[in-house]
């Protein structure tokens, strides 16, 4: 009887001893791509324990952890199989090294499914402020436009220019903006200017004139036709 009893202690050690093995692997979805959870879980075993095994292809690592209180430390699988909306389940088979872990395996997977989500918050939230920072690129100010020629000194200290063109009430402009058809009056700021004359039809006349204070000029410029 006492035989019988022993054996029966010694079978049930055996088989305490072999459950780890046969535990079934343990499954996490994640909403995100299947590429994004493995480098998510690569970075997490590399940081946290020792990788022994990579295949990037097929999206599979082997890891060993290191000895902790309730246990000698394990060798843990992990695949990502993907799946369809942008899904994806993370697989994780772990086994003890040596001795029972008392449940310390399934709180090591548990963990690191939480470790891992952390890394992708992590990548979300980087991926963020970089496109942020990339937002905030100050824009140039617009440039300044300037006063009309005629507008920015008080008129004694402008000069004066009378113009009157052939033919009559062709378009007149100064430095390139428009300022109304001839004969006109040009009171214009001390220095250099450009007065443009055109008329459809005829050949643009252009001159560049040195305004001085409180001076008088007078232009009567005739176009050639075309």
């Amino acid at each position: 009887m006492h035989k019988r009893i022993a054996i029966l202690v010694a079978f049930a050690a055996v088989l305490a001893m072999s459950l780890p093995a046969l535990a079934k692997p343990k499954k996490k979805v994640y909403d995100n791509s299947a590429t994004d959870v493995f480098d998510a879980a690569l970075r997490t075993a590399r940081e946290r324990h020792v990788v022994t095994y990579v295949n990037e292809k097929m999206l599979m690592l082997t890891f060993e952890t290191g000895q902790s209180f309730l246990s000698e430390g394990f060798v843990a699988n992990a695949s990502v199989e993907a799946m369809a909306d942008n899904k994806c389940t993370l697989i994780i088979n772990v086994q003890n090294k040596k001795g029972i872990s008392y449940g310390a395996g399934d709180r090591m997977a548990d963990k690191f499914f939480s470790q891992v989500n952390d890394e992708l918050a992590g990548e979300i939230k980087q991926k963020a402020a970089i496109k942020a920072e990339q937002g905030n690129i100050p824009v140039a100010p617009a440039k300044a436009i300037p006063n009309e020629p005629t507008m920015t000194v008080p008129s004694d200290l402008r000069g004066l220019v009378r113009l009157a063109a052939s033919p009559q009430d062709a378009e007149v402009s100064v430095d390139d903006n428009f300022v109304g058809n001839a004969p006109v009056d040009l009171k214009l700021t001390p220095g250099k200017h450009t007065i443009k004359v055109t008329a459809a039809g005829y050949r643009s006349w252009s001159r560049d004139l040195s305004v001085l204070a409180g001076s008088e000029v007078h232009l009567s410029p005739t176009l050639e036709k075309q």
